[in-house]
C-alpha cells in the first residue's frame, strides 16, 4: 500500500519536529544528550527528531512498502513506531499541527532530512523533511545516514520522559 499527502509547511521550534498518535497529550519528549547526539527521542507511540534549523519547512508524509535511502538526505534515521488510531499528528512546539490518516499497523518510521538552501550563517534556512511509514513485523532502530551534527551512542536509546 502506497500511499503519499501533498506537501505542508510547518514553522520548527525548539530544534525538534514530532510525530506522534494524535490521542497522545504530552506528546514531545525531556531531551537527555544522549537523545541530542543521536538526533531523536522516543517514547511508545510518539517521537521527536532534531530539526536542522527552527525556520519554516516542508513536510512530506508517505506511506510506502519498503525502507528506500534519499541520496539528497544528510540525516537519516528509522524508528519503531505503532499507529494506535488511524490519525497520526506532525508538528514542533508552538506551530500549527498537521494530521494524517494513517492506518492501524507496526511501521518503520524512516525520517529523511534534506537542506534545500544553504546556511547563510544564520542558522535558518528551509529543510525538507520526509517521514516514510513503512509497514514492519519488527521494526528496528538505525542511523542510515547521519551529519556531523550528530554522534551517535554505541546503542541507540530508546526510552524518554514526557516534557512537562
Amino acid at each position: 500500500m502506497n500511499r503519499d499527502w501533498s506537501i505542508q509547511e510547518i514553522t520548527i521550534s525548539y530544534s525538534q519536529l514530532a510525530v506522534f498518535n494524535s490521542e497522545i497529550k504530552t506528546p514531545y519528549p525531556d531531551w537527555t544528550e544522549d537523545h541530542v547526539r543521536q538526533g531523536f527521542a522516543w517514547m511508545d507511540g510518539s517521537v521527536s527528531f532534531g530539526a536542522l534549523s527552527d525556520s519554516t519547512c516542508e513536510i512530506w508524509v508517505r506511506i510506502a512498502e519498503r525502507v528506500v535511502e534519499n541520496d539528497d538526505a544528510i540525516r537519516s534515521i528509522i524508528v519503531p513506531f505503532t499507529a494506535w488510531d488511524e490519525t497520526i499528528s506532525v508538528a514542533s512546539v508552538l506551530s500549527t499541527e498537521l494530521q494524517y490518516e494513517v492506518p492501524q499497523n507496526r511501521y518503520e518510521l524512516v525520517f529523511h532530512a534534506i537542506p534545500l538552501e544553504q546556511d547563510s550563517g544564520s542558522g535558518l534556512y528551509r529543510v525538507r523533511y520526509e517521514l516514510v511509514f513503512v509497514p514492519s513485523d519488527s521494526p528496528q532502530a538505525r542511523i542510515l545516514k547521519q551529519d556531523a551534527a550528530l554522534s551517535s551512542p554505541d546503542s541507540l536509546v530508546m526510552v524518554a520522559e514526557p516534557a512537562i
